[in-house]
């Protein structure tokens, strides 16, 4: 099996173990803590989110993109290495004397603030980029399901009633901070620290430059959040944030190419593969096309259903929510694809950040207008807005490089119309029955899926005719 399949699997896995584990618990927490402490969480982390994100700069994507480009040469792999650590930590420092007096003097020292520090002191051992970097993903996958278990099985054990709010932040960061430094274990045979070099500038002032996209996705990623408890209630946060983690719990799935693709996308344009470069690209948007929105259509037609089951009566609101963020989905896989596949290894620093400021400021202003009287619904809306016109800026960008042949166009259009029929037919075949949620959600479930590949049966469509034949190949050739 090839590296790059690896590595797609073991950040699948990764992904099921990351979005797996939360789906065991976030029904639990929601009727343990309620909506008032899940907002009050989700409050208080979105602060926390807000400083490691703007005092880390644009570290994370410069770190993983640079390490590798040097990761053939051991030397500068490890003054890299040692390099971008040491900045990282300065400055993670000011953030953490900051936010401590945030937490006196602003929100008065309420103890969930005070513990959401961990998750800070988590970021000084944060070196998952350095792994990615390297392709390295089965020790951070690693880490992760074990580390992840032991914190979400903490949660059922010891997290019983609202009063375990501050508990239930302990544990959340604690599991963060212990997994980070188990990545640490043999770190010598990947590299070691260096002494002191020249390189400090340059590499400061390209996180600098990443820092503005990176800064400007926080915002519309996580200030709504903070926004929507400051100008509304921590409950509102709570419908919100239920309904918010379930679709990109969706998202996050698909959009493992992402992780995966930047070291290797950096490796050809080093190369000088550029062709190969937008072949794979212009593959990347079709198969992603043909995922997302069946998901997405899907989705729209089981959401109520869903949050009801999952969540509970307390979060009927958040029905609305998640349905209004359904077309989320499809456009983060495309613009994951288009940003980390393409913008950031090919160092298009323009391209990549002024889609980005400009969804921003506009998440900035929709919120600002829309939640003081629409409250978590408002905010729902500006960020599925800002999501879509950010795609569409990319698109603009990048429309002499996709360049989809007219098969790929009208492969497109076929599955936007099997999707849609899809959605329809399996939708109105439950309302036609009596069930229960559960047993409402896996028949949608399953009608979808066999409406959908039957439709591209019945119209040849290429793509899915090429996945069966392979299953079933794989399948003959296993037997």
């Amino acid at each position: 099996m090839s590296t790059l399949k690896k590595n797609f699997l073991y950040v699948l896995l990764q992904q099921f173990i990351l979005l797996g584990l939360p789906f065991l618990t976030i029904p639990y927490i929601s009727r343990v803590l309620g909506p008032q402490g899940v907002g009050h969480y989700s409050y208080s982390f979105s602060y926390i989110t807000l400083f490691i994100n703007i005092f880390l700069l644009g570290s994370n994507l410069y770190a993983i993109r640079e390490i590798a480009s040097v990761k053939a040469n051991p030397e500068k792999l490890s003054r890299s290495y040692s390099e971008i650590l040491i900045i990282r930590s300065g400055l993670l420092l000011a953030a953490t004397i900051i936010y401590f007096a945030f937490v006196a003097f602003i929100w008065k020292g309420d103890a969930v603030f005070s513990w959401q520090s961990l998750n800070l002191i988590a970021a000084f051992f944060d070196i998952t980029w350095l792994f990615q970097g390297l392709e390295e993903f089965k020790k951070v996958v690693t880490r992760n399901l074990t580390l992840k278990l032991l914190g979400f099985a903490s949660v059922f054990l010891f997290v019983k009633t609202p009063n375990d709010l501050i508990l239930y932040t302990i544990i959340m960061g604690a599991s963060v901070l212990i997994g980070n430094i188990a990545l640490f274990y043999r770190l010598g045979h990947y590299v070691r620290f260096t002494k002191l070099n020249l390189e400090y500038k340059r590499h400061f002032n390209q996180m600098v430059i990443l820092f503005i996209p990176s800064f400007s996705a926080m915002i519309y990623s996580v200030l709504d959040k903070t926004m929507l408890g400051a100008m509304s209630t921590s409950t509102q946060v709570g419908y919100y944030e239920q309904a918010y983690k379930i679709v990109y719990m969706i998202s996050s799935l698909i959009n493992i190419s992402g992780t995966v693709m930047l070291p290797r996308t950096s490796a050809l344009i080093a190369n000088e593969q550029f062709d190969r470069l937008k072949q794979v690209l212009r593959s990347g948007v079709t198969l992603t096309v043909f995922l997302v929105l069946p998901i997405t259509f899907g989705f729209m037609i089981i959401s109520n259903d869903f949050v009801l089951w999952f969540l509970g009566d307390k979060f009927k609101p958040s029905q609305a929510i998640s349905m209004m963020m359904a077309p989320i989905i499809i456009f983060k896989s495309l613009g994951v694809i288009f940003g980390s596949w393409y913008l950031v290894p090919m160092k298009m620093n323009k391209q990549y950040t002024v889609p980005i400021v400009m969804g921003a400021v506009l998440n900035f202003i929709l919120n600002l207008v829309l939640i003081p009287r629409f409250d978590a619904t408002g905010a729902a809306f500006a960020t599925t807005i800002t999501e879509g016109v950010i795609l569409i800026i990319q698109l603009w960008y990048l429309k002499d490089v996709i360049k989809l042949p007219r098969s790929n166009i009208q492969a497109i259009i076929t599955y936007l119309f099997a999707s849609a029929v899809m959605a329809v037919i399996a939708y109105q075949v439950t309302e036609l029955l009596q069930l229960s949620l559960l047993l409402t959600i896996v028949i949608k479930v399953l009608a979808g899926i066999v409406i959908y590949a039957g439709l591209l049966l019945l119209l040849r469509e290429t793509v899915a005719i090429d996945l069966i034949k392979k299953l079933f190949f794989v399948k003959s050739r296993a037997a």
